[in-house]
């Protein structure tokens, strides 16, 4: 009896809940639209503009993703930003953090180094424009991002380390011996990127970052090419042959072969190859000797050195009694410093 005086009760109670739904006397008012920008929000001489907006907000671009997605895609705005912006969906967290995926860089990186959506929001020169972030408080050498310690060296080199890859190290090949050929200066004269590469004008100039790794090696540099034992020089030796290099870059070994710089005169060590990445393949006697001793060839050796390995006696301006160099400026110059005098040879 108990459960049929139930079963009446939720009948009844459903059929005055259906009837009660079923007798609107007005329909339910739609939600009015908010309008949360303001007039002229794509004016860029409007107050309402859209990028003074997020420039004036200590949340910057994080509240526009609260309606348009944090992707910015549209979101409940059904408004994408990215139709104006392409590449707005850069600004997630973690965007200034070197060690996010979301990472500034990175991002830049793989859309081949284009910076131009940058500059859509940051100003052509990156000083901030309508957003007012500037790029030019971290990228504060000359051009900003685009200066070349962007991607490679540091902020007071242009040679790495670090390489594009953030490698320091230099067993990497694109670190190698940049810093001893540019900024060394114990051994011999600094060299400069021109010698060695096709230094472009700028980011975007052809052959730059529009082609694959690894960098060319051109062997620009006139002092690789020079030529030894000419029969117009002080010490022409007619019993030998003219000494002509014949510079090239190996980048399957890293090796550097048939130079001057490296050993290709007279009474040089003409087999030398240095390794790019491994310092000691052009230790003292890589050059002139057999990789062990510095002395120069002797006769017996095909060349024509004394038989003396006190380098001082006769190069005194140059090295000391301990084989060190004292005077970089006239090493690995082209000439040959002998009692104090710059000569051919």
């Amino acid at each position: 009896m108990t459960k049929i005086v139930l079963t009446y009760i939720t009948l009844i109670l459903a059929f005055l809940l259906v009837a009660a739904c079923s007798e609107l006397n007005t329909d339910i008012p739609s939600v009015p639209k908010i309008n949360t920008h303001g007039d002229s929000l794509y004016s860029s001489t409007s107050k309402n503009f859209h990028p003074k907006t997020i420039a004036n907000s200590p949340n910057g671009m994080y509240d526009c993703s609260e309606c348009h997605a944090a992707d910015f895609s549209g979101g409940t705005a059904k408004a994408g930003c990215n139709k104006c912006h392409p590449t707005i969906n850069v600004h997630l967290s973690g965007i200034l953090d070197p060690a996010s995926n979301n990472f500034h860089g990175k991002y830049i990186r793989n859309d081949q180094w284009e910076m131009s959506g940058c500059q859509s929001c940051h100003a052509e020169n990156y000083s901030g424009g309508y957003v007012s972030p500037t790029c030019l408080n971290c990228h504060n050498n000359a051009a900003g991002p685009e200066n070349c310690t962007t991607c490679h060296g540091s902020p007071t080199s242009n040679a790495p380390p670090k390489d594009i890859n953030g490698n320091t190290s230099t067993t990497e090949r694109g670190v190698g011996a940049h810093q001893i050929h540019l900024k060394g200066g114990i051994v011999g004269r600094n060299l400069t990127c021109t010698e060695c590469h096709n230094v472009p004008g700028g980011v975007y100039t052809p052959g730059h970052v529009d082609s694959e790794l690894p960098a060319e090696v051109l062997m620009n540099n006139p002092r690789a090419n020079l030529v030894t034992n000419e029969p117009n020089t002080t010490q022409y030796d007619s019993t030998l042959a003219l000494f002509v290099p014949n510079p090239s870059y190996n980048p399957n070994d890293l090796t550097c072969g048939n130079t001057y710089c490296h050993g290709y005169f007279k009474n040089g060590n003409l087999d030398n190859k240095p390794v790019w990445t491994n310092p000691s393949t052009s230790a003292c006697g890589s050059c002139h000797g057999n990789g062990t001793n510095p002395l120069p060839k002797i006769s017996a050796a095909g060349g024509s050195h004394p038989n003396n390995e006190n380098c001082s006696n006769c190069h005194g301006g140059v090295v000391d009694a301990n084989k060190n160099i004292i005077n970089p400026a006239k090493h690995i110059d082209g000439l040959l410093n002998l009692f104090g005098n710059d000569i051919e040879f």
